[in-house]
């Protein structure tokens, strides 16, 4: 992808139909693509880029068909500092979509924001609709916590059976918080997967119960469980954990007075 069609994208975004998650819930209607957009500021613009890309926003808001993003801050990790931008619901054919407003929008970005930023990666992903349990408001949610995983080469269906059993254990099991699992569709390394749950406040983060331990011995048997898991974690590879921040601010197209 040419960087200006990267940073056309990037310009036009901002702030899903379902208000503030990085996940949402894609509409059933729709394809559920999400551009993804890591943006990573040079040295000691953060508060210009900001400044930036809230002006932009403001201008971008009265364009018709213009995508939108929600911002977050990573805010632990190796990428600490940086930010994730995430425009849902989509479909295919939106990426072919051209406007009247795209050349004059993408030298304002250039022009503006452009020169505060570092390194910016962009990718598109998609919500496993079959899989999880995400709330139905996303009301209060300020944090999400992100763990990359890595299929294996060869291991992608037993891999995803495991998914499915242990997805099914917990849903019928009452496991206490709520997740969701993203699958890269291009622009990633591999095959990767992205577990996120959605947290309130850093004490909601603290461990609940049952757990999902607790969860899977009651219904497989505690050796049966471990000898499961043993063997379905043979399948991929853990990665990077990192903890995201909403923020609205960055978010707002004008909307918010």
């Amino acid at each position: 992808m040419q960087i200006k069609k990267v940073l056309s994208l990037v310009t036009s975004l901002l702030m899903l139909v379902t208000v503030s998650t990085v996940i949402a819930q894609d509409s059933e209607e729709n394809d559920g693509l999400a551009q993804i957009v890591r943006v990573t500021a040079k040295a000691g613009h953060e508060k210009a880029l900001e400044d930036a890309i809230t002006n932009y926003h403001h201008y971008m808001g009265d364009k018709e068909g213009a995508w939108r993003y929600q911002w977050y801050s990573i805010t632990t990790g190796p990428d600490t500092g940086s930010y994730i931008a995430r425009s849902g619901s989509h479909n295919w054919e939106d990426f072919d979509a051209e406007n009247d407003w795209g050349e004059a929008a993408g030298d304002k970005f250039a022009a503006d924001v452009q020169p505060h930023i570092s390194t910016l990666v962009a990718s598109i992903a998609r919500t496993d609709p079959d899989l999880g349990s995400w709330p139905e408001s996303m009301e209060g949610y300020k944090y999400f916590q992100l763990t990359n995983w890595h299929i294996r080469q060869g291991q992608g269906n037993a891999f995803n059976e495991g998914l499915k059993k242990i997805d099914g254990i917990l849903q019928s099991g009452g496991f206490p918080s709520h997740y969701a699992f993203v699958r890269t569709v291009s622009g990633g390394h591999g095959n990767p997967i992205l577990l996120v749950l959605p947290r309130k406040s850093y004490a909601d983060m603290a461990p609940k119960e049952p757990s999902f331990i607790d969860i899977m011995n009651k219904a497989l048997g505690e050796e049966d469980a471990q000898t499961f898991l043993a063997e379905w974690s043979q399948t991929y590879k853990a990665g990077d954990n990192y903890l995201l921040q909403y923020r609205p601010k960055l978010s707002d197209y004008g909307q918010t007075k």
